[in-house]
């Protein structure tokens, strides 16, 4: 919802006043809105598509019956992981690389680090939101790291193994399966479904609540400096689409 967001989509509709990319290119402040547009998009996209992953953690309604649903709900839990993990962390990802275009940086995707974005002298103050984006991701970067590079699986219960074998049992098995977890309890499905879903829908409303925050203030730093770069741009543009106010 950020206005950063809004004026350069509205800038990015010049491009289908041209016949090509090179008809387009030949005009320095329609390229460089274009470039943006296209990291902003995806950024903007990953963002948006997190409310998948919110769709799968509150469901409505929760399945009745498991025996006839297409996965387990261990299964369920495990692909909710993977898509808040995968998603969640490439937008900080997308961010780098959004930094990379507004300041004309001249990176390769794949070199779009904090580190290398550091050494070509990017203002401290994006500098410090970017850090901190990064810091607040933590253990769950590591944790995504570890899940899509290494195979490594999140444990939901405290009886993991238990809940896995049983879910499958339901989901697969006319009879179910019967009999105690590591503690010596009786199975609960239910409650041991519960447990991982409940765990997931706290990291996923903390960490997005904080990244919605840190994004507002990136967008802020950021649209500045697209202004300082276009402005002069559309100033001196002869294609006759001079329309560079920016929207308050």
């Amino acid at each position: 919802m950020h206005g950063f967001v809004g004026r350069v989509y509205g800038l990015s509709i010049v491009v289908y006043h041209f016949d090509s990319y090179d008809d387009l290119a030949k005009h320095p402040d329609c390229k460089y809105a274009y470039h943006v547009n296209e990291v902003l998009h995806r950024i903007a996209r990953r963002v948006e598509s997190l409310n998948l992953v919110g769709s799968m953690l509150w469901p409505e309604p929760v399945p009745a019956d498991f025996r006839n649903f297409a996965i387990s709900r261990y299964e369920w839990l495990t692909i909710s992981a993977d898509g808040f993990l995968i998603r969640y962390i490439s937008v900080v990802d997308c961010a780098l690389l959004l930094v990379n275009e507004v300041l004309e940086l001249g990176l390769k995707p794949h070199q779009c680090t904090l580190h290398r974005l550091k050494k070509r002298g990017i203002p401290a103050t994006i500098a410090a939101i970017l850090e901190a984006m990064l810091a607040d991701q933590g253990a769950l970067r590591g944790e995504r790291n570890a899940r899509v590079h290494h195979g490594e699986e999140r444990a939901f219960t405290q009886d993991d193994l238990t809940f896995k074998t049983a879910a499958i049992f339901e989901n697969r098995t006319p009879q179910g399966m019967a009999g105690t977890d590591c503690f010596g309890r009786p199975i609960n499905l239910e409650r041991m479904f519960r447990e991982g879903l409940v765990g997931l829908q706290r990291e996923f409303n903390r960490s997005t609540r904080i990244l919605v925050r840190q994004l507002d203030r990136l967008y802020d730093a950021l649209w500045d400096e697209f202004e300082d770069r276009f402005s002069p741009r559309i100033r001196a543009a002869t294609h006759g689409f001079n329309v560079g106010r920016r929207i308050p």
